[in-house]
């Protein structure tokens, strides 16, 4: 089943063989190819003639490859994953040898520099071109032709190593073998349908070192080898990735350098919201040296905890290390506000939450969603699929998938794919949109449906988020991305919802009798908010700085990634270790999966994410009138406008950080 530009209205359509997508690779490499021979052999180049030809072509070429290379994430057939992984490679080293070509950025320079026609263009189609222009120029057409070479090199070697990096993480199978004995503390519902093999005399236990449920094991084992064991082969998988990350950081300096800038943090976030890293790091230092006194006083605290418990068992205690942090912040919450997580599950069953968080968005948006799982194609059975209408039936909006449940060799955390936008194709017609969201829950029991943790329920209201903002987007053109630190505005907003009260008692019911969660158990769950809060945000703040600064070396060498990450999270947010050989930077999979010098803004987004919320949806506003401004004037625009422009006005002023502080428990 090729994919051709016909079919890309319809519903997302699966490639069911190595063979398709191979098929489907070649087609659209080719009809890019003719598309760009025929621009380039245009002698009075317009934006008509040229730059709309382009880009529909463009919208078109991601369009089917998305759809191509998400397969990597998600199939359960080897070989369709194999053949995904190396089509992303092809169409990856197609996209930057196109956009090598002198030819296409003469005839691209030619509008640029055309003055009177681009007065004359809308501010969406002007933006286009001044965004494909800057794109051809930080590729190098304005170097030398032995620049060029370089960068080319450079380019093409940086997706080898991002595209590997991410499938040694996605592929990791590590784990740790360990007792019913060695297992105390974990619940009965652990252990059914857990794989198990007999060593010796022994019973043991497979527990996936990257999956959820070593999480499970970090917060319920009363033994603290079991969790440092758990914890070390978390910490410690994919070393082929600490060569890959170190070979990385050198190749994106020396790219910088050849365009003149002094590193590649420089060269970066001059097209960000935050334009320089002295923005980032002025950000990111406020916060840290806001949070660190709450964070010692809250480290204390767990330190308490544990020397208790220890002492009271007969031990000796000799410190508190990372394997402890999620045992005894569990503990943390449940003295001071008597929030029991166990028991907090108990009213998130996976089903009735996804149903009621897709009411939530829909209902502030304006939309509505339709099951459809049994008539549109999906990649596994066990995905959701769903139709997404505007709510007064006026009009379809596009599709969302769900792919929930873990597998083997499947994306091991949560994330979203945008597999289609609502860009426009060849044909000036809009595209439907599609969203595909990946999760690794644990199946449900006989007995037991999947229960979800309060930080879970965060984790689902985050990611639709992103599902429903590249459903709602309007931007004509897929150059026109929305900034990095733009991105994780709206969904970072909607999770302020998992803590509002009137929220929770609809989101919370017990999974058994139906009851809506108490109001005083919601009052106590969100009282807890800033539990350990100072501890969690600080360590947001170290991966932001991690990141900036193996990206601001001016010399090649001159860090060593896994020594820096682990000395500064030692250093910024109190991590300890204890001497253990962990190399957690080998999966820190966002600096290789496009948030190089882009972690920051999840902090960035957090601040105006607080604010936007605390002045438009907290009280003040109905939700809908609210909804539809926020959909208007975020959501809609996609990249095709001034991100800061928007915020400032849907909020009606500049953004403050009073809302976020206070979120944290700093006034």
């Amino acid at each position: 089943m090729v994919q051709d530009i016909d079919a890309l209205r319809s519903p997302v359509q699966f490639s069911t063989s190595a063979e398709d997508i191979q098929q489907a690779v070649e087609l659209a490499i080719n009809k890019s190819n003719a598309v760009i021979e025929r621009v380039v052999s245009e002698q009075a180049p317009t934006f008509k003639n040229t730059i709309e030809l382009l880009a529909k072509n463009n919208n078109e070429f991601r369009t089917v490859a998305r759809a191509l290379t998400f397969l990597q994430n998600a199939s359960a057939d080897e070989k369709i994953c194999k053949a995904s992984s190396k089509a992303d490679i092809i169409l990856d080293e197609f996209e930057v040898a196109r956009d090598m070509r002198t030819d296409v950025y003469k005839v691209v320079r030619a509008v640029y520099d055309n003055k009177d026609e681009m007065s004359q263009l809308d501010e969406e189609d002007r933006l286009l071109v001044e965004r494909l222009e800057h794109k051809l120029r930080a590729n190098g057409l304005q170097l030398t032709a032995e620049q060029r070479t370089q960068v080319e090199r450079v380019n093409k070697r940086l997706v080898e190593l991002e595209l590997e990096f991410i499938y040694n993480v996605d592929h990791a199978t590590n784990h740790v073998m360990l007792s019913r004995a060695e297992l105390d503390g974990l619940p009965a519902s652990f252990f059914e349908n857990r794989r198990s093999e007999f060593r010796g005399l022994t019973k043991k236990f497979i527990v996936l070192a990257q999956a959820a449920e070593a999480t499970a094991v970090l917060k319920h084992a009363t033994n603290e080898a079991t969790r440092k064991t758990v914890y070390v082969a978390q910490s410690s998988h994919c070393p082929k990735n600490i060569a890959l990350l170190q070979e990385a950081v050198h190749l994106r300096l020396e790219k910088a350098q050849l365009f003149g800038f002094a590193t590649y943090a420089d060269y970066v976030l001059n097209q960000r919201m935050a334009k320089t890293p002295a923005a980032v790091m002025e950000l990111e230092e406020s916060l840290s040296a806001k949070l660190r006194p709450l964070a010692e006083k809250e480290m204390a605290e767990l330190c308490a905890l544990k020397r208790t418990e220890v002492e009271a068992a007969g031990a000796v205690y000799d410190g508190f290390y990372e394997w402890d942090y999620s045992r005894y912040s569990s503990q943390a919450m449940a003295n001071q506000h008597r929030v029991d997580m166990d028991e907090i599950k108990e009213y998130f069953a996976l089903d009735s939450v996804l149903s009621k968080v897709l009411s939530l968005y829909t209902t502030t948006l304006g939309l509505k969603v339709i099951e459809a799982s049994s008539v549109l194609p999906v990649w596994h059975p066990s995905v959701k699929a769903f139709e997404v209408w505007e709510a007064d039936d006026s009009a379809f909006v596009g599709h969302i998938y769900l792919d929930l449940y873990e597998r083997e060799d499947k994306y091991q955390d949560i994330a979203v794919w945008p597999l289609r936008s609502a860009v426009v194709g060849e044909d000036g017609t809009r595209m439907t949109p599609a969203s595909a969201m990946l999760a690794s829950f644990s199946e449900p029991t006989e007995t037991t449906p999947v229960l979800l943790t309060h930080i879970n329920v965060k984790y689902l209201v985050h990611a639709l988020g992103h599902a429903f903002q590249n459903l709602c987007s309007k931007a004509k053109w897929s150059q026109l991305t929305v900034p990095r630190d733009f991105a994780e505005i709206s969904s970072q907003m909607f999770v302020q919802w998992v803590w509002e009260p009137k929220s929770l008692r609809t989101l919370a019911s017990h999974y058994q009798t139906g009851a809506t969660m108490s109001d005083e158990l919601i009052e106590r769950l969100v009282a807890s908010r800033n539990t350990s809060g100072a501890i969690r945000e600080l360590r947001q703040v170290f991966r932001g700085i991690y990141d900036m600064d193996i990206h601001r070396i001016t010399k090649p060498g001159t860090i060593d990634v896994v020594a820096h990450y682990n000395e500064l999270s030692e250093r910024v947010a109190l991590a300890n270790y204890g001497g253990a050989h962990v190399f957690k930077a080998a999966t820190f999979s966002h600096i290789m999966q496009g948030y190089d010098c882009g972690y920051y803004s999840f902090m960035w987004a957090s601040v105006i994410s607080a604010d936007m919320f605390s002045a438009r949806f907290s009280g003040q506003d109905s939700d809908a009138e609210a909804g539809a401004a926020f959909r208007s004037e975020i959501l809609q625009p996609g990249g095709a406008c001034d991100p800061s422009a928007s915020v400032e006005r849907f909020l009606g002023r500049a953004p403050s950080n009073r809302a976020f502080l206070q979120t944290i428990g700093l006034n």
